[in-house]
């Protein structure tokens, strides 16, 4: 009769994932979450992620950043393969200074997140606004301006004042606002490997502007590379091809460009040719 009682008391509740926490921060959360009307469930690990993701629904995932960025941008992903809109209401519980490449993936993701020491007083607020208000609402949303193509070596005549290419090499540039991304793809000879060089242009802005930005280059389902930009806003990438690729540039903070590379198709060719594959 008890055991009814308790499970009845479930029925209607909102509930929430709580991923990879330590068991002192956990036991809080489930705590608070439960005194104001949420239940939890913990799940260790990815693969059981998965599972739990597969046999229930969820309003709500909280995650700890024990995980390193590849093991975060997994769970992330994961979520938005089998829950896409509940990759929409993550919080990420962090503790410390976070780490450059950890704060690039709650920006490219638009993932909330709380300090250690304020999750017990902030989080049942925080979720319940996740819950209450679309993505498009939040006025922490991550700023993404796609740029768009002004010139292809291949398909367009040279720009005045432009140097050519290496005999090899293709050469792009794109838009966005006053921002320039010059960007040059090659396919290093005997290799599976592409080489991505590029560069951000702005007359109205001094070139330090462009220094020590946050590039990644994503795949659809995961991150082929990230660098820097040099204190020309210069950066350099390798790395194997992967369809539908975009180059994400950190330009101010919760400020991104978004450069879609979806003329890759010659690069795979010439590699298949080189290698013999």
């Amino acid at each position: 009769m008890l055991w009814l009682a308790a499970d009845y008391q479930q029925i209607g509740r909102k509930k929430a994932l709580l991923v990879g926490l330590e068991p002192s921060i956990q036991d809080g959360i489930s705590a608070v979450l439960n005194t104001m009307g949420w239940s939890s469930l913990i799940v260790p690990d990815l693969e059981k992620l998965r599972q739990t993701l597969q046999q229930g629904c969820f309003e709500a995932v909280v995650l700890s950043l024990r995980h390193s960025a590849e093991e975060l941008q997994r769970i992330i992903l994961v979520i938005k393969e089998l829950r896409p809109t509940l990759a929409e209401r993550v919080v990420v519980v962090t503790s410390g200074t976070l780490a450059p490449e950890i704060l690039e993936l709650i920006e490219l993701y638009d993932l909330c997140y709380l300090p250690e020491d304020k999750v017990l007083s902030r989080l049942w607020s925080t979720l319940e606004d996740l819950v209450a208000f679309p993505p498009w609402y939040r006025v922490s949303a991550r700023n993404v301006g796609v740029a768009r193509l002004l010139y292809d070596s291949v398909r367009m005549l040279r720009p005045v004042g432009v140097r050519s290419s290496g005999a090899s090499a293709r050469r792009f540039f794109y838009e966005h606002n006053n921002t320039t991304i010059d960007v040059q793809v090659d396919a290093q000879p005997g290799s599976s490997q592409i080489s991505l060089t590029g560069q951000l242009l702005d007359g109205t802005k001094p070139p330090a502007s462009y220094e020590n930005l946050a590039v990644i280059l994503n795949a659809q389902d995961r991150t082929l590379a990230r660098t820097t930009t040099n204190r020309q806003g210069e950066f350099v990438l390798q790395f194997e091809f992967a369809e539908n690729v975009s180059l994400e540039i950190r330009v101010a903070e919760r400020s991104w460009i978004s450069v879609p590379l979806t003329q890759l198709e010659w690069v795979k060719d010439r590699i298949r040719k080189s290698t013999g594959t």
